[in-house]
């Protein structure tokens, strides 16, 4: 059952999520950064598509596209920013960013869908980059070599991260050392995943004349397997539109409209 946790601020919101210590983090298109309603620092040019979270003291800010001309210096679509909103550090982020969260330890990781790409590599799926902007890990790149075209849910948690990549669509267990396994799962249009133990919880999104509908599928993990329960319908808030979710270990947050709501286990 979905618990209200707290709202964005009133105005045209560009970017919001819930970051590592529950504060909601909310980008307004004029720049005004906030946390928890409280407005700290201000962002020169937010860019198209932006997505934001915690870093340190500061926060992390990338734009989900960009253009990646042949012969160019790579655009430097991500920005560490200090608490002020200036900028400390800027890389390039990649195109096709899909999501971004950043981990208790200021870990940052970035997960891509299928038309994405970083310099002149296509389909890098899933990058853990340093607090400095410095790419450390990337999916493609693992010994356990998977497909991964599309990275359709993210969840950072304290001492693992959890995807579920394209186009097998296994649940992917990844640490600090790399992929630590890998479990076929059966569960298709999955968008978010929260894990306590054996125990899991997968949302799932479908599109349908007029909308999209939801569901949340509960789940048991084997060794190497994940199976799935009887799915149940997402209790939708009225008249509310999922704008954003994020997931971090055993919770889910969802925004619907401008309120953010949280689903634990």
């Amino acid at each position: 059952m979905l618990e209200r946790w707290g709202s964005v601020p009133d105005g045209p919101v560009v970017a919001s999520t819930v970051d590592a210590f529950g504060r909601i983090i909310a980008l307004s298109a004029d720049g005004d950064l906030r946390v928890d309603g409280t407005s700290c620092s201000r962002v020169a040019e937010p860019g198209q598509f932006p997505k934001i979270d915690a870093s340190g003291d500061g926060f992390v800010l990338v734009n989900s596209r960009c253009r990646i001309r042949p012969g160019f210096e790579a655009p430097r679509n991500g920005r560490i920013l200090d608490g002020a909103g200036q900028v400390l550090t800027a890389f390039h982020a990649g195109d096709g960013i899909e999501e971004l969260v950043t981990g208790p330890a200021d870990e940052i990781w970035v997960s891509y869908f299928d038309e994405a790409s970083i310099g002149d590599r296509y389909h890098p799926g899933l990058i853990r980059w340093t607090a400095a902007g410095e790419p450390v890990w990337w999916a493609i790149d693992d010994p356990v070599r998977l497909s991964w075209m599309d990275c359709y849910a993210l969840n950072v948690g304290e001492r693992r991260t959890w995807a579920v990549p394209y186009t097998e669509v296994p649940l992917v267990e990844v640490g600090g050392d790399g992929i630590r396994s890998v479990r076929r799962c059966p569960i298709s249009r999955v968008r978010g995943v929260a894990l306590s133990g054996a125990e899991a919880i997968f949302l799932t999104l479908a599109g349908q004349p007029g909308g999209y509908y939801h569901h949340l599928v509960p789940a048991r993990l084997t060794a190497d397997e994940v199976v799935p329960e009887q799915p149940v319908p997402l209790d939708v808030p009225d008249g509310g539109t999922l704008q954003r979710w994020v997931c971090r270990g055993d919770r889910m947050w969802l925004q619907f409209g401008d309120t953010w709501y949280v689903l634990g286990l």
